[in-house]
């Protein structure tokens, strides 16, 4: 047996350098991450060869010849292609291009794009270099005209292909800015759908989320909600939670739209969400007016909510932020729902709180949440919950109750509270209430299933039957104490 050494000494080794990622370690990751992931071996090395030409055509083009010195290329362009030298065939591409832009020869440039990228056995590598110089010259040229030609072009170019997916998107945004300023906001947004940046990979995610903004902002703009409700699905919240100020002006934007579309379908509950996450902004924060008109939303559009667990519980939330002790109107409000007493409509809450809720004061300027034909509406939605409320307190009193005193209650005619009534218990918010229109009495009693009256007696007999055992044990054990006794006798 070999005897191991007590204390072992490390061998030293040179420190191997590691250089900085060539050119073709991107290609190879390029040719492996793009189409079907095959790595093409170099035939021969043209890069002596593309040395030499490039400069050539380049003089020629200075001197006006922008047409020979691209001509003079093709035959280069060709060997490079076929040789799959990637690394010289996009040198060539590239300064084609270059040089028809400089040059001005814009239809050149055009045919010239159009032309590289329906060769035979094409690069990949080279037509995305090809792509990024021309969205390059895109961003530089002044002339609106030549710049929208060339724009489309590219767009044709690179339509299906994923690995110019970015630079269509960029390229598509520019023509979207058109469209809207030309008032053709049906076609930008259709055109803006079109594409799926949720499954673009190389994408920044800040970017992703900027266009799924923008796409649902025109979805809103032509009052596609639907869709706009859906698009918001892919945006994950968690990337607002970076303190970097333009992911939270983009937080301040994804909320102010979502806000748009839960109001459109009514959902005040989750708007109150929205306006309860934009009051955590610090742009907001900041902001003490802006802070404080956001809170008497919340407020207000988490008690027009229907009333639920959900609900009750971002009741006490918001009635626990230290903020709304600026807003005492706001914070009475919201303690009349809290507390377990009814609410007088016309006596409690429309004397003391209506004007300031709708007209606002110097103070506490209004929120225009009840303002027009849409605030009416909430208005009424609003007396329907503080209706909800009281019904809720009168269930606890009363197990039955005259249609007369509860209208008087509930601040509502006979007819409408039977209405109101009927309306609560189809909706599920009473359930146990009947109503009995010959004696004109609501009954409030909880009203037990027959399966429950079934449990109970089961239950009843099975613990009258384990008293009778235990009483039972016991006879028989003094029995035998007895005989014991009067055995010993």
């Amino acid at each position: 047996l070999f005897e191991m050494p007590e204390k072992r000494e490390p061998i030293p080794v040179d420190p191997i350098r590691a250089d900085a990622p060539t050119d073709m370690e991107a290609m190879a990751h390029l040719a492996a991450t793009s189409g079907d992931g095959r790595l093409f071996k170099m035939d021969v090395d043209y890069t002596s060869q593309v040395d030499g030409a490039i400069p050539k055509a380049e003089a020629l083009a200075k001197k006006g010849d922008v047409n020979g010195a691209v001509e003079s290329l093709s035959n280069l362009e060709k060997s490079t292609r076929l040789g799959s030298d990637m690394k010289s065939n996009a040198r060539i591409v590239v300064a084609m291009v270059k040089m028809c832009y400089e040059g001005q020869k814009w239809d050149l440039l055009n045919e010239s794009i159009l032309a590289l990228s329906k060769k035979r056995l094409l690069i990949k590598f080279a037509i995305a270099k090809m792509v990024a110089e021309c969205c390059k010259m895109v961003e530089l040229m002044k002339d609106d005209p030549i710049r929208m030609k060339l724009i489309e072009t590219l767009r044709t170019v690179t339509a299906g292909k994923i690995y110019v997916e970015n630079e269509r998107a960029r390229l598509t945004s520019i023509v979207i800015d058109r469209l809207e300023k030309e008032g053709k906001v049906d076609e930008a947004a259709t055109m803006l759908l079109d594409l799926q940046v949720e499954t673009y990979g190389t994408m920044p995610m800040k970017e992703k989320v900027k266009y799924l903004l923008e796409q649902m902002r025109l979805s809103i703009a032509r009052k596609d909600f639907v869709r706009a409700s859906i698009i918001s699905k892919k945006i994950s919240i968690r990337f607002f939670d970076s303190e970097e100020a333009e992911a939270q002006e983009l937080k301040l934007k994804f909320y102010s739209q979502q806000i748009t579309v839960g109001l459109n379908d009514a959902a005040y509950l989750d708007v109150c969400r929205y306006y309860r996450a934009i009051l955590d902004t610090p742009s907001i924060k900041a902001n003490a007016e802006q802070s404080k008109h956001n809170l008497k939303c919340a407020v207000l559009f988490v008690l027009l909510a229907q009333h639920s667990s959900d609900q009750w519980d971002m009741v006490h939330r918001l009635a626990q932020l230290r903020d709304l002790e600026n807003i005492p109107e706001y914070k009475s409000l919201l303690n009349l729902f809290m507390d377990e007493e009814l609410i007088s409509w016309k006596d409690a809450l429309c004397v003391n709180f209506e004007a300031t809720l709708k007209k606002g004061s110097t103070r506490t300027p209004a929120t225009g949440i009840l303002d027009g034909e849409d605030g009416e509406k909430r208005w009424k939605d609003l007396h329907i919950r503080v209706g909800e409320h009281n019904m809720r307190m009168i269930s606890k009193y009363y197990t039955k109750i005259s249609f007369e005193r509860l209208a008087q209650l509930l601040d509502f005619t006979v007819e409408e509270m039977e209405k109101f009534v009927c309306d609560m218990i189809v909706s599920g918010s009473i359930v146990d209430a009947k109503l009995d229109r010959p004696k004109r009495v609501v009954d409030l009693r909880a009203r037990i299933a027959p399966t429950d009256i079934l449990d109970d007696w089961a239950r009843n007999v099975t613990k009258l039957t384990e008293i009778l055992n235990q009483v039972s044990h016991h006879i028989l054990k003094e029995e035998m104490v007895h005989r014991a006794f009067d055995t010993k006798a």
